[in-house]
């Protein structure tokens, strides 16, 4: 039996990537907590609680961005994960805040402090998280790297602009109060 190879353009690769990646029936738009923000069946205790263990990992991303940067051996790519540091630590692309200070405002805006969300325990699931992408960042090739990276980017966006409409319509908030979403939805396409 012999097979043949079909030799595609990188593009034609993420784009393939892209599409089995939104098949893929555990991607985050259909995760229940999103559901139910979307629903407005959440309750505003399960809301800060994800938004506090979220934060652990928001405010690690800069760190991991930067990692991804000094790992990365090809100029074209190392540019744009440069301008992905930026974006994160200052808002660069979209012309907003750094998307810590956006997580914060987001927190500050449904009754938790700075102090809450530095102070809190990670539970299990978040330090597995973290955990994981330190250990990818250290072990395995740049390019392994961005190829999972671009399934989570992927998926991110559009959960991101859920949530930002969820809890707008069902939570009555200002759009400037859950910016850290809508802005995920606009930089996580370039990203």
């Amino acid at each position: 039996m012999t097979s043949e190879s079909q030799n595609i353009s990188s593009a034609e690769f993420v784009q393939q990537l892209k599409k089995e990646i939104q098949a893929f029936p555990k991607i985050r738009i259909k995760h229940p907590f999103l559901k139910a923000v979307c629903a407005g069946t959440a309750t505003m205790d399960q809301i800060r609680a994800w938004a506090i263990q979220d934060y652990q990992f928001r405010a690690a991303v800069p760190r991991i961005a930067m990692l991804r940067y000094l790992a990365c051996t090809d100029p074209e790519i190392a540019q744009k994960l440069w301008g992905v540091v930026e974006e994160e630590t200052r808002g660069m692309d979209t012309g907003s805040a750094g998307h810590n200070e956006l997580a914060i405002r987001f927190a500050e805006s449904i009754g938790l402090t700075k102090q809450q969300l530095e102070d809190a325990v990670l539970r299990p699931s978040t330090a597995a998280h973290l955990y994981y992408v330190e250990l990818i960042i250290h072990t395995l090739p740049w390019f392994v790297v961005m190829a999972i990276q671009i399934g989570a980017e992927g998926t991110f966006g559009p959960a991101a602009a859920a949530l930002g409409h969820g809890l707008i319509k069902q939570y009555n908030m200002k759009p400037d109060d859950v910016r850290f979403f809508t802005v995920h939805s606009e930089a996580d396409e370039e990203h």
